[in-house]
């Protein structure tokens, strides 16, 4: 009996609104071209604070892609901590040793790794890595996406 009820109520709703098209503009007027409006119009207001114009120009800012083309190899991480100024000094030291040395500061929270290299073997890392074990002895060899090395050209 109660399903009964709802059926009919149900299928009684649904008949009752199916045949009236209140939701249509001039359901009645078939006449209607495509020049006339059949809403007025009407004018809208917008308030809005000043700071979200800065955060819309802000996001619409386009960054610009890697242009350095990438390939697969391998960096030795030398140091990692959560203080910038301690990875910072430790790069300052490689590069008194080495200026021409590639080192990158990379940050994966919550720590700032320094990062050497761009070597395309691991045998290669691992020769640089026990370069510098004196200076690092915690550093590892990793895989990265490295820079395609500078080609030395013979003098």
């Amino acid at each position: 009996m109660r399903l009964f009820l709802i059926l009919s109520s149900f299928l009684f709703i649904t008949f009752s609104f199916g045949q009236n098209e209140w939701w249509k503009p001039d359901a009645d007027n078939t006449s209607t071209t495509q020049t006339e409006k059949p809403y007025p119009k009407g004018e809208v207001h917008i308030k809005k604070n000043s700071s979200i114009d800065k955060i819309i120009k802000y996001k619409a800012t386009a960054i610009p892609p890697n242009t350095t083309p990438v390939i697969d190899g391998y960096r030795v991480q030398l140091f990692f901590d959560q203080n910038k100024t301690n990875v910072e000094d430790s790069r300052r030291e490689v590069l008194r040793n080495n200026p021409t040395a590639d080192t990158y500061v990379q940050y994966k929270a919550p720590n700032y790794i320094l990062l050497y290299g761009n070597f395309r073997g691991q045998l290669e890392a691992e020769k640089a890595r026990a370069s510098l074990l004196s200076s690092f002895p915690e550093s590892i060899v990793i895989k990265d996406k490295i820079e395609f090395p500078q080609i030395k050209e013979k003098e």
